[in-house]
C-alpha cells in the first residue's frame, strides 16, 4: 500500500549515509544548526506567547512553531528525528546496513 513511499524513504537513507561518510563534520554541523534554528524558534514562540492574551496564547504559540520548522527547511538542515525515521526505514528495506 505504501511501498512507493517506503522505497523513496529508503533511497533517502542511502543519501543521508553517503552525506555522512563524505563530510562527517558538515553533516554534524548541519544537524546541530537545525537544532539551533528550532531553539531560536522556541525563543520566538515563548516571546510571542508572553505578549498575547492568555486566552489565545496556545493558538499563537502553536502557529509560531511552524516558523521554527520553516527555518530548518530554508536552511537546508535536517533534524535528528528525520534522520532516525529515514535510516530506520533504510535498514528495514535493506538499502543500508546497520
Amino acid at each position: 500500500m505504501f511501498t512507493d513511499t517506503i522505497n523513496k524513504c529508503a533511497a533517502n537513507a542511502a543519501r543521508i549515509v553517503k552525506l555522512a561518510k563524505e563530510s562527517p563534520l558538515g553533516f554534524w554541523i548541519g544537524s546541530a544548526m537545525a537544532g539551533a534554528y528550532v531553539g531560536l524558534g522556541i525563543i520566538l514562540i515563548f516571546t510571542l506567547g508572553n505578549l498575547v492574551d492568555p486566552s489565545i496564547r496556545p493558538l499563537v504559540m502553536g502557529a509560531t512553531f511552524g516558523i521554527a520548522l520553516t527555518l530548518v527547511i530554508i536552511a537546508g538542515s535536517e533534524l535528528f528525528t528525520g534522520h532516525t525515521m529515514f535510516l530506520t526505514l533504510g535498514v528495514k528495506a535493506g538499502t543500508i546496513s546497520p
